[in-house]
């Protein structure tokens, strides 16, 4: 900078100031590179995924980035210039890293709750300045609300499992072998183990899949007979011009095709033991007479032979047919239903016992597991689905959806994802005109379906603890809603 020097207004010189500059331009270079820094850190915050929260190290709230407004659905300017020692004395939150890394000048790591319901898992550490003093405390989280429910739905599922095995284990104990836990099961297990003592015929009854076999296993088992062989035969499964021959065997040539040495049939395999004749509805009528006939003498005569062979086997059949009917008809004899029907036991299908539905559903889920040499759990959701629906093939159907949602199923946890395509998961689109009630609202459909639920497993468990510890809530809500609907609980 140039001044001229004036006197008497004669310029007679002048002042030139000079100023060494070099060092304000590398101050201004320097102020522009960290402007320039400041932007780019500031960006790479804003750009990280985990939420990034920055306190003073007296707990002040100076920043923090859209991650964390993001995942916690709290806006900075609720928070920055707040302390975080209020904050978690108003409940916001049940704890804070930054607390801690100011408490104890180290890094600190924990899951954290926030008040509107989300977790994360937060990481503090401390920034110290070049005197080793604390400025500030950064914390980092990351969202694991939805791995948190993931965890809590395996627990439950394995905690309902194990009930499920204990409750398996207590009614096998009891029953040898059947899964009894309703009181229609409990009648037929009664009555099998009292008329297995017997050498009555019986016949048991029962739509298909339902378990007739299991009920003539029981009779064997608390038979006279139990050490002596149960021979079952499908009357369904032979074709009509083997049958005879597979019942009551046959001699030497008699007939083109024959073995040499003659065969035994099933009457003479069975000798001193039991012999189960399933779907007996379908033995021709021809066979019939002649079943009729080993009944009353005790007697067989096989194919081509003409010595009666002495036999002592008694008869368990089962039909899912309606034999009275078939009588009328003309396909069954009236002689030999009297002589099969002196003990009828009625086996009633899986939808009029549907608190068994979640034992047998575990049970198959344990043979699978074992044979597959799997670890799969149920979630609840899924027992609900298996509870509602109608299961026309009966405990043979519901094996199958089991084991088709073992192998198919790629979680540990078995969800209702994997029952599509084997169980209706809906209602019949004419469910609503057998209701003789209004529609219902959305706030009736609710409570109905509470109400259903809670009942279908206060079926099951035996407390109200345990009841809320099944389906996920706390005892007292139990207990309230229990009250609401009528249901009569057990408080322990």
């Amino acid at each position: 900078m140039n001044r001229p020097i004036v006197v008497e207004d004669n310029v007679i010189g002048a002042v030139a100031l000079i100023q060494d500059i070099s060092e304000l331009e590398h101050v201004s270079l320097e102020l522009e590179y960290t402007k320039k820094l400041k932007s780019e850190m500031d960006a790479i915050i804003e750009a990280s995924f985990d939420s990034i929260f920055v306190t003073d190290a007296k707990g002040n709230v100076l920043s923090l980035n859209d991650a964390y407004t993001r995942i916690t659905g709290i806006k900075a300017e609720d928070l920055i210039g707040k302390n975080m020692y209020d904050l978690v004395e108003q409940g916001l939150y049940d704890r804070s890293a930054t607390i801690m890394v100011i408490e104890t000048k180290k890094s600190a790591t924990f899951v954290q709750n926030i008040k509107n319901g989300t977790t994360l898992l937060v990481t503090g550490n401390p920034i110290f300045d070049e005197n080793g003093e604390l400025v500030r405390v950064l914390t980092n989280g990351r969202d694991i609300t939805e791995l948190n429910r993931l965890k809590q739905e395996v627990e439950q599922a394995y905690n309902l499992s194990k009930h499920y095995e204990e409750e398996l284990k207590r009614m096998r104990r009891n029953s040898g072998g059947m899964v009894v836990y309703s009181e229609k099961s409990r009648e037929i297990l009664d009555l099998a183990m009292r008329i297995g003592k017997v050498d009555s015929t019986v016949i048991i009854y029962g739509e298909s899949g339902v378990g007739k076999e299991l009920v003539a296993q029981e009779l064997h088992k608390n038979s006279s007979r139990s050490n002596k062989p149960l021979i079952s035969i499908n009357c369904a499964a032979i074709p009509e011009d083997l049958l005879e021959s597979e019942l009551f065997g046959y001699e030497s040539g008699a007939f083109s095709g024959a073995k040499k040495a003659g065969k035994m049939g099933i009457f003479e395999l069975a000798n001193g033991g039991i012999l189960f004749l399933d779907e007996i509805g379908e033995l021709p009528i021809n066979l019939q007479s002649k079943l009729l006939r080993v009944i009353q003498e005790r007697e067989i005569l096989r194919i081509g032979g003409t010595k009666p062979i002495g036999i002592d086997v008694r008869i368990i059949a089962a039909t899912n047919r309606n034999l009275p009917e078939m009588i009328r008809k003309g396909q069954f004899r009236q002689d030999l239903y009297y002589r099969l029907n002196v003990v009828p036991i009625y086996v009633p299908p899986l939808r009029e016992r549907k608190e068994e539905i979640p034992l047998l559903a575990y049970y198959f889920l344990q043979v699978f597991n074992e044979k597959y040499n799997m670890q799969k759990t149920l979630d609840e959701r899924v027992t609900s689905i298996l509870v509602d629906y109608d299961w026309p093939g009966n405990i043979r159907e519901l094996r199958n959806v089991i084991e088709r949602a073992v192998v198919t199923s790629t979680d540990t946890v078995i969800s209702s994802v994997a029952l599509r395509g084997s169980v209706n998961q809906t209602k019949p689109e004419n469910e609503a005109d057998k209701q003789d009630t209004p529609v219902m609202d959305l706030k009736e459909k609710v409570q109905a379906y509470e109400k259903n639920l809670i009942q279908q497993y206060a079926k099951i468990f035996t407390s109200s603890r345990k009841l809320a510890k099944a389906l996920g809530v706390s005892q007292t809500t139990i207990v309230r809603k229990a009250a609401l609907y009528g249901i009569n609980l057990e408080v322990k």
